[in-house]
Formats: structure tokens, sequence, C-alpha cells
């Protein structure tokens, strides 16, 4: 499962709001550069690993690294599926608060993978309240609003292996 989704969200969201200003005929060039100096979005030519960082107008930092050797940070008490191949992670984080999204494949069965999340979902006190299976694919998804806790996941079997996407949230307002 190669799906860039994720990517292209976080990335479309922190370019925009790195190079985001209302540039009226009273700007001048000082005020575009330190607007302009907020933020920052690299692609490593090598690794095609991505980074972005924004800092608002409230002092407030956010940062995003997406690609194949991404270091998981998982929210607690998510962990990754047991033996399963990680092919791509996209983390954001802004104070106490962590987004991961995590691609994987494995050869075990759709049912098992499902089952780990949700379990993983109850220990984090998010129920599933969304449960759609069609054709070779589950979705699985809920939030916990008090927590400020949520996840997504979909995984679809294909060719003998298990693809899946699993997104966590926690600690955003």
């Amino acid at each position: 499962m190669r799906s860039c989704s994720p990517i292209l969200l976080c990335s479309a969201l922190l370019v925009s709001a790195c190079g985001a200003s209302d540039t009226g005929a009273g700007e001048d060039a000082a005020e575009a550069a330190e607007a302009e100096a907020l933020g920052s979005y690299t692609i490593d030519p090598e690794s095609g690993e991505v980074r972005a960082t924004h800092t608002d107008a409230a002092g407030v930092t956010t940062t995003m690294r997406a690609g194949e050797n991404v270091p998981v940070r998982w929210p607690e008490p998510f962990t990754a599926y047991p033996g399963a191949e990680i092919t791509n992670t996209t983390r954001v984080e802004q104070g106490e608060g962590a987004f991961v999204t995590v691609e994987f494949t494995t050869s075990d069965t759709r049912a098992d993978v499902v089952e780990f999340y949700r379990k993983q979902a109850i220990e984090a006190g998010v129920e599933a309240e969304i449960e759609v299976s069609g054709g070779e694919t589950t979705t699985l998804g809920g939030e916990n609003r008090d927590r400020k806790a949520s996840f997504a996941l979909q995984v679809t079997r294909v060719e003998g292996r298990t693809e899946g996407q699993i997104s966590v949230t926690r600690g955003f307002d």
C-alpha cells in the first residue's frame, strides 16, 4: 500500500501555513520575509524523507516527518503489528499532541490485524464507532474526545498479504 495521501495532506497544510500571508499593498518586503521565516519544508533527495516545520504567530511549533525510514513514535498504548513490515510513516507533532500514520504489510489475516488494533484502541479508551467491511477491505475507527484520542485503520487483503494503514491521534484539541 503506497498511499501518500496523509503525506500530501500534511505537506499541503504545512506548506500553505508556511507561506500564508495576507500580502496587502501596505506590506513591505521585510514583513513578507519575516512571515516566510516561520516555516520550512525539505525533501531529502536520497531518502525521499519529507520534513516540515511551522511556527504560528503564538509561537506554537508544528513539525512533520514522512518517509520510509522515519522512526515510529506511537501514542500509547498503540504499537506496530507484530512481525509487520512498516513501509511508510508520517508523524506530526505539536506540543504534547501527536498524529502518526503508519503503512505496513503482513502475511497475517485481515481479521487478525483488525482485532489486534481493536484491542489497542479499547486500551486507549477509544471504542470503534465505525466498522465497515466490503470485499477484501475493512475500515475501523473511533475517537474519545475526553482523552483527545482517535484512531482509524484500513486493511486490505491483496495477493496473500494484508496491507494496512493506521492513523492515531493523541493530545490535539
